[in-house]
């Protein structure tokens, strides 16, 4: 969907990104089309979640139905963040700003560890490492747990960050203090890294 089509769908959310909330009637003025054909095109992306309904009060008359995107709906269009963030990143290493760098994956790994703290307080490390699965499985690393020997081992098969990490390896040294400050424990050891060209970012971690 708006990829490069044209279809009566593709138009109204393109017509709800650019004018904000509309109403049936103003979208079936600025197309053209009839308002039934509006309806039967909103109740479907109502449905599939790409717009919502909101409901405006006026001092006269009867409240007007309007419709705005959703988060999903906002999605659909090109976001640049990932290039945004990586263009400031080498800004900062042309710069000589390396420690910079460092710094900032540094704070973004103690703010995340702080953030979970209430849900990983007086918890098990088994219990630890469960909710750090589905934090890494929300995030989209696709990871899997396996023990062997005495050892955990972690394998993300998937790495959001792969394109900015291949360049800034702070990233993947920030992941790793992450991992092993969230367990609470001293020995976690990067076996092998998506950046680095692995098949995929494995984790032996060591229960203290």
């Amino acid at each position: 969907m708006l990829v490069g089509a044209k279809s009566t769908k593709d138009l109204i959310l393109r017509l709800i990104k650019t004018s904000g909330r509309l109403s049936i009637i103003e979208m079936a003025s600025e197309l053209g089309i009839t308002e039934m054909a509006v309806r039967r095109h909103i109740q479907i992306l109502e449905k599939d979640a790409y717009i919502e309904s909101v409901i405006l009060r006026q001092t006269k008359g009867r409240p007007s139905k309007l419709y705005q995107l959703t988060k999903k709906g906002e999605d659909l269009f090109p976001k640049k963040y990932k290039q945004l963030s990586v263009e400031l990143l080498k800004e900062l290493k042309s710069m000589g700003q390396e420690s910079l760098i460092t710094e900032l994956f540094t704070r973004r790994k103690n703010r995340l560890v702080q953030q979970y703290e209430i849900q990983t307080s007086e918890k098990t490390f088994a219990e630890k490492l469960e909710i750090l699965t589905e934090i890494q499985s929300i995030e989209g690393f696709m990871p899997e747990i396996r023990k062997e020997e005495g050892q955990i081992h972690l394998k993300e098969y998937n790495c959001p960050y792969i394109e900015t990490a291949a360049e800034f390896k702070q990233i993947c040294k920030s992941e790793k203090e992450f991992i092993k400050d969230f367990l609470d424990t001293n020995e976690v050891e990067i076996k092998s890294c998506m950046a680095a060209g692995d098949g995929c970012c494995h984790y032996i971690i060591t229960q203290d």
